[in-house]
């Protein structure tokens, strides 16, 4: 089998109708590390880990929140789903933190009774979906770049980085053939009882759960998932990976795509765009 060009994730951009208090939630209760915030254009950036970053866009009327995508007519996710890699040992005590905050939380043993694998879910202001998820650091199904502990502040959440990101596609069936077709994304397993596809972000398709440091991209047709999370619309995420190599997949797939020295950025036909750099 042809390995895949996805190395792994390496960022993502979410859609605020208020940008700084957008920034006071994710400095505070995830407690990242701003690097930009430009109210003038509607953007916050934020670094997750050294690999990967989170950014928030305002959109601003008949203005583009970044030209060098123009083209490509990007927004931010709507009501995405993502989820955060975090210590086992750290998601009780995040229970205490997020109580803290005055944040609801669900708590989900996505593995079986004789293996557990507990998740905590929540929302941010703006109706983004968020997970807290265990990974098991020794485990062997290793990302790009592992995931390492972060220092945080104690009132913060202790994610290490983005472990996932969930979109959603009106064309469950076309989607299937053009993830792996047109941009090379691996593709893992889906369920037998809903529409819902995972794919993994590294060379080889491999399971998912009980800990896999792996990174993954989700992808299922409009529906309600778990703690009523929603897969994101118009989303714009980004790749670690081959460049030249997805770039051929895209020119032949015929999809509208910009590319220059910051890597390779294309339009699927669900809306969403999708960023690919060189890891």
């Amino acid at each position: 089998m042809t390995p895949s060009p996805i190395l792994d994730l390496a960022g993502l951009t979410l859609e605020v109708n208020h940008l700084a208090r957008g920034v006071r939630f994710y400095s505070q209760v995830l407690g990242l590390e701003l690097i930009r915030h430009d109210e003038a254009v509607g953007v916050a950036e934020f670094t997750v880990n050294p690999h990967q970053t989170l950014t928030l866009w305002q959109p601003i009327t008949r203005q583009n929140n970044d030209d060098r995508l123009a083209s490509l007519r990007p927004r931010g996710a709507s009501h995405l789903h993502y989820a955060w890699q975090i210590d086992p040992s750290d998601l009780e005590p995040s229970k205490g933190l997020l109580d803290a905050h005055g944040l609801e939380w669900q708590e989900i043993n996505l593995g079986t009774e004789d293996r557990p694998d507990w998740t905590l879910y929540f929302f941010d202001p703006f109706g983004h979906g968020l997970e807290l998820r265990g990974v098991n650091r020794e485990d062997t199904r290793q990302p790009h770049f592992p995931p390492q502990p972060m220092a945080r502040p104690a009132h913060a959440l202790p994610v290490m980085g983005l472990r996932e990101v969930a979109l959603a596609f009106g064309d469950y069936s076309a989607m299937k053939k053009r993830l792996p077709g047109a941009y090379g994304f691996a593709f893992a397993k889906e369920q037998e009882d809903r529409d819902f596809a995972q794919f993994t972000l590294g060379p080889q398709s491999e399971p998912d759960g009980n800990g896999t440091p792996r990174r993954w991209l989700y992808a299922w047709d409009p529906q309600v998932g778990l703690a009523d999370m929603l897969g994101g619309d118009h989303a714009l995420v980004r790749f670690y990976a081959d460049v030249n190599a997805v770039a051929d997949l895209v020119a032949a797939a015929g999809l509208l795509s910009v590319q220059d020295e910051k890597g390779l950025a294309v339009r699927d036909p669900e809306g969403h765009v999708f960023e690919f750099v060189a890891g």
